[in-house]
C-alpha cells in the first residue's frame, strides 16, 4: 500500500506570483500579468492558451483583482470545462470559480431561479431531431435533417419562426428546407416541448437571455455572481452565446477572451472567427497579446499547417515550433479508397509495431463515412482500432439509459458501486462495456456530489454537461472526422482523402464556408505532434480524384530531413512509457486515488491521466525535475513532489524486480 496521501495539492496557502509565472515565455506571462481588464489572448494552435487561461484566472485571485467565488470561466464542452478546473484547483483558486460550459452555467442559474419563483424543473433534451420527428410525421416531404439544419441554423442566432423568414432573407442564405416548412415546424416544436414541459439545450441560452432583459432581479443576481468572466476558445462563440455573454457582462470591461481566428470550424453553429479578428470594433479599447510559438508540434507539422492556410488564401499566424526538427511530412497517393485504406492499415501496423503501442496514433478524416473501411482494414490486421463519436458513444449511450431508469439517488449509487466494481455475472461485457460503465460511474458520481436525484434528474443533468464527448483512452488506433479531432493531439496522424470534394468538401459553396474548410484542414494537420501522414485517391467510388491543393508542397516544406537523435530518442523514451502496463504509471495512479480520497475531491482534479503519463515516462529523481514536466510545474511539485516521487521510485524498483524475476 502507498503510504498516506500527499493532499496538499488543493491547499493555496503556498501560491505566489512567481510560481505562476514560472515556465512561461514573454508572451504568456505579458498575457498572465496584463493589467487590462478587458483582453484578448490570440493562441495559435500549440501555443499554451489553458495553461495562460487559467494562470491568467489564478493570478488574478492571488493579486485580488478578483475574488475567487464571482469568476466564471466559459467553455464549450465538459471535457474542457473539467480540465480547467483541474488546472485552476492546482493553482489554489480552490472550488470558489465556476468553470464550466455556457449551457452548464446558464442551467445552473435557471434553477436557482426556478427555485425562487417555487417552479418544478424541466427536463433538458439533447436531441431535437427526435422532436422534429413527431411533429412532422412519417409521411413529410422534407426531411428532418434539412429541417434540422436551418432550426440549427436559427437557434444558434436566437431566431424564432417570426423573425425566421425576414431573417434568412437578410442574409441572402439558402435554407436546405422551405421557410414556410420551418417557420410550421418551429411553432409546432415549441407547443410540443411546452405541453411535455421539456426544453432543449439553446432554450437554456435563450431563456437566459429573456430573464436578463426582462427581469432586474435576475439580471442583478446573475451580474453579482459572476463579476469577472474568461472565455475558452472564443472563436467558437455562436451568436446566441455572444449575447448571453455580453448580458451576463454588463456595462462591465472585466472580460478575457482566448482564441484563435485560424481554428473557427463550427460555421455551421454560427460561430464566427471575425469575433476574434475584428476585436476593436466589438469591443473598443481592447487590449490584445498573441502567443506565437508552438510548443506541441514539430517544425515540418507546423509548417505544413500554415501551409495549407495560405494555399487557401487564409491570413497565416505568426507562428513558430519550439521543438527541434522531426521527421518530413510525407504525402502517399493510392488508387482508389479500398488502397488508401489498406495503405493506411500497413503503415500504421509497422508504427504500432516499432512502438509497441497504438493509443497515440489517429486516421483523420472530413466526414464519418470514410472511417468505417480504415477501421475495417485496420482489424483485418490485426490493428485495434475505434472510431470515436456516435458509433463510440453506444455503449456509454447504454449504460446512462440504465442510469436514467432509476428511481432513486441511493439506487444509482449502487449502480456506480457495482459498475466499478463487476461481478462474476459480468464476465459477458466486453471492454468497451467495462470502460463504458466505468466511465458512466465517474459522471455519477458527480452528479451525486452536486446534489443528485432520481434517473430522470440524471438525464437531465447528462444533457446539459454532455461529459461523454470522448470515450476514455484505449490502446487503440483512434479514427475521427476533423471536427470531432478540434483540441486533441497525437504522437502519430494520417489525414485521409485529401482530395478536391473532401478537402475542401463538395457543399463548401460560399466564399465563408469555403474559408472555413481551409481552417478544418488546418486544424486536422496540427493534431500531429511527431509525425504527419496526408494521403489521398486517384479515384473515389468511381470517380477522378484531384489532391487537395491545401497540400500541395507540404512534404517539400524540410525535404528529407532525417530526425535528430535527440528527437528519435525523446520520443522513444515517451512510446515506451506509455504502455499500460508500467508499474510507474500504476504507482502514481495508486497515489493519485489515495491524494483524491483524503481531500474529498475527484482525483483527475489533482492531476490528469496525460500529465501521470509524463511523469511516468520521464521519471524525474527530484522536485525541480519534476516542476519542468508540463502540467505539474511548481506549485503541483512542491506540495505533492515528495510523495509522487516517492510513487515513481516505487515503480522503477517493482519494475526492476519483475524484470530480475
Amino acid at each position: 500500500m502507498p503510504d498516506s496521501p500527499d493532499v496538499s495539492p488543493v491547499d493555496d496557502r503556498d501560491t505566489t506570483i512567481a510560481d505562476l509565472l514560472t515556465d512561461l515565455d514573454r508572451s504568456q506571462r505579458l498575457a498572465v500579468t496584463s493589467g487590462a481588464p478587458l483582453l484578448a489572448i490570440i493562441a495559435g494552435a500549440g501555443s499554451g492558451k489553458t495553461r495562460v487561461l487559467t494562470r491568467r484566472v489564478a493570478h488574478q485571485c492571488l493579486t485580488g483583482v478578483a475574488e475567487p467565488s464571482h469568476v466564471a470561466v466559459l467553455t464549450f464542452t465538459r471535457q474542457a470545462a473539467s480540465e480547467l478546473h483541474r488546472r485552476l484547483r492546482t493553482l489554489g483558486t480552490g472550488d470558489g470559480v465556476m468553470a464550466g460550459t455556457f449551457h452548464s452555467v446558464a442551467l445552473s442559474m435557471l434553477r436557482q431561479y426556478w427555485d425562487q419563483q417555487g417552479r418544478s424543473h424541466p427536463s433538458v433534451v439533447s436531441d431535437r431531431r427526435r422532436l422534429i420527428g413527431e411533429v412532422i410525421g412519417p409521411k413529410h416531404g422534407t426531411s428532418i435533417a434539412a429541417l434540422a439544419a436551418d432550426i440549427d441554423w436559427a437557434r444558434a442566432r436566437n431566431v424564432d419562426a417570426s423573425r425566421y423568414a425576414s431573417t434568412v432573407a437578410a442574409v441572402a442564405r439558402r435554407s436546405a428546407a422551405p421557410a414556410a416548412d420551418v417557420i410550421r415546424v418551429m411553432t409546432a416544436l415549441e407547443k410540443l416541448k411546452a405541453k411535455r414541459g421539456v426544453i432543449d439545450l439553446d432554450d437554456l441560452l435563450s431563456q437566459t437571455i429573456n430573464l436578463m432583459k426582462n427581469d432586474e432581479k435576475f439580471a442583478a443576481i446573475a451580474r453579482w455572481r459572476i463579476r469577472h468572466l474568461f472565455v475558452d476558445e472564443a472563436q467558437d462563440l455562436n451568436p446566441l452565446q455572444l449575447e448571453v455573454l455580453e448580458l451576463w457582462r454588463g456595462d462591465r470591461d472585466q472580460l478575457t477572451m482566448v482564441g484563435d481566428p485560424s481554428q473557427s470550424i463550427y460555421g455551421f453553429n454560427g460561430s464566427d472567427p471575425t469575433i476574434l479578428t475584428n476585436l476593436e470594433s466589438r469591443f473598443p479599447g481592447i487590449e490584445v497579446v498573441r502567443l506565437g510559438i508552438n510548443y506541441r508540434c514539430t517544425p515540418e507539422v507546423v509548417a505544413a499547417g500554415l501551409n495549407a492556410l495560405g494555399l487557401g488564401g487564409q491570413e497565416k499566424p505568426a507562428l513558430t515550433s519550439a521543438r527541434p526538427r522531426g521527421s518530413a511530412v510525407r504525402i502517399h497517393v493510392f488508387d482508389d479508397e479500398t488502397s488508401e485504406a489498406s495503405g493506411i492499415a500497413d503503415m500504421l501496423l509497422d508504427v504500432g509495431r516499432e512502438r509497441g503501442t497504438w493509443h497515440s496514433t489517429a486516421v483523420l478524416a472530413r466526414t464519418n463515412a470514410q472511417l468505417p473501411p480504415i477501421r475495417a482494414a485496420l482489424e483485418a490486421r490485426g490493428v485495434p482500432a475505434r472510431i470515436l463519436g456516435a458509433a463510440a458513444a453506444d455503449p456509454i449511450q447504454r449504460a446512462t439509459r440504465e442510469v436514467g431508469d432509476l428511481p432513486s439517488a441511493t439506487r444509482i449509487a449502487t449502480w456506480s458501486r457495482d459498475a466499478r466494481d463487476p461481478s462474476d455475472d459480468d464476465n459477458d461485457d466486453n471492454d468497451d462495456d467495462i470502460i463504458a460503465r466505468r466511465t458512466v460511474a465517474d459522471a455519477v458520481d458527480e452528479f451525486l456530489r452536486g446534489g443528485g436525484g432520481d434517473g430522470r434528474a440524471f438525464l437531465a443533468w447528462v444533457r446539459a454537461n454532455r461529459p461523454f464527448d470522448v470515450m476514455p483512452n484505449a490502446n487503440a488506433v483512434e479514427l475521427l472526422t476533423f471536427h470531432g479531432a478540434k483540441g486533441r493531439e497525437w504522437d502519430h496522424v494520417v489525414v485521409a482523402g485529401c482530395e478536391v470534394g473532401l478537402m475542401p468538401h463538395s457543399s463548401a459553396k460560399s466564399d465563408l464556408e469555403r474559408a472555413e474548410e481551409v481552417r478544418l484542414a488546418y486544424v486536422a494537420i496540427t493534431r500531429a505532434s511527431d509525425e504527419l501522414v496526408l494521403t489521398h485517391a486517384r479515384r473515389r467510388r468511381e470517380r477522378a480524384r484531384t489532391r487537395s491543393p491545401f497540400i500541395e508542397g507540404a512534404d517539400a516544406v524540410e525535404p528529407g530531413v532525417a530526425p535528430p537523435e535527440e528527437f528519435r530518442r525523446a520520443n522513444r523514451r515517451r512510446r515506451s512509457s506509455t504502455q499500460s502496463d508500467d508499474t510507474v504509471l500504476r504507482e502514481l495512479h495508486a497515489w493519485r486515488n489515495a491524494a483524491g480520497r483524503a481531500a474529498q475531491v475527484e482525483a483527475s482534479l489533482l492531476c490528469s491521466d496525460a500529465t501521470l503519463a509524463l511523469i511516468a515516462e520521464r521519471r524525474p529523481t527530484s522536485v525541480d525535475e519534476l516542476a519542468d514536466i508540463d502540467g505539474v510545474g511548481p506549485l503541483l511539485a512542491r506540495r505533492a513532489g515528495t510523495r509522487i516521487l516517492e510513487a515513481v521510485s516505487r515503480g522503477v524498483d517493482r519494475r526492476t524486480d519483475r524484470a530480475v524475476d
